[in-house]
């Protein structure tokens, strides 16, 4: 009879096995944290996008946080942006540590959507020596203003929307002109988050940063 030769011994054999049992659970533990922490941060986004949060003058606002505006108008600030409502004014501004450009969100409460649409088509300062110039005229569709501007190597875009009341919100990015199709996506995601119904759950956290 053939006898096989003993390869491994039996003791290295079990302490190896106990190593790989221990490095396994490890792992898994590891991972199940990480998976743990990344549905915690989802779960929190999730209720900053639901809940309104009323801004307070100087206070910044990170991205993914519903804004409330007056009239019960509300939007998201979109990824990678950051917002802020000046001293003394009624315009929300938006800032992005990591894209170009600048922001401006404002509630339209004292006029038509046809007087608005005239008021586009005139050069808009946004700044003390920044003024946008027209592209063409301002379209109307409806509940829905577009319109284009430029001001040397800057272009504007803007979208203003109506809800069923007789109130708006304007919405306004510019910035380099070879950001002209980033703006025009960055418009079409905000104003998709926005919404004219405060709803009954408010937030009066005032997070920071991006």
């Amino acid at each position: 009879m053939v006898r096989l030769r003993q390869l491994t011994n039996p003791a290295s054999l079990s302490h190896g096995l106990i190593r790989a049992v221990v490095l396994a659970l490890a792992i898994g533990w590891v991972f199940s944290g990480l998976v743990r922490t990344k549905d915690a941060m989802a779960a929190e986004q999730l209720r900053s996008e639901l809940s309104i949060t009323d801004p307070e003058s100087g206070e910044f606002y990170r991205s993914h946080t519903r804004i409330g505006l007056a009239a019960g108008t509300s939007f998201l600030i979109p990824s990678e942006w950051q917002g802020v409502l000046p001293p003394g004014s009624r315009t929300f501004y938006l800032e992005s540590p990591k894209k170009p450009g600048i922001g401006l969100v404002a509630v339209i409460q004292d006029a038509t959507p046809e007087e608005l649409e005239d008021h586009l088509n005139e050069p808009q300062v946004i700044e003390e020596g920044y003024v946008l110039q027209p592209l063409g005229s301002a379209q109307r569709t409806g509940l829905r203003i577009t319109a284009a501007y430029h001001s040397g190597d800057n272009i504007g875009r803007a979208i203003a929307v109506f809800g069923p009341s007789p109130i708006g919100i304007l919405y306004l990015f510019s910035g380099p002109k070879d950001q002209l199709e980033y703006y025009d996506r960055l418009l079409e995601e905000i104003v998709a988050s926005t919404q004219f119904d405060h709803g009954e759950e408010k937030s009066t956290s005032t997070p920071r940063g991006t």
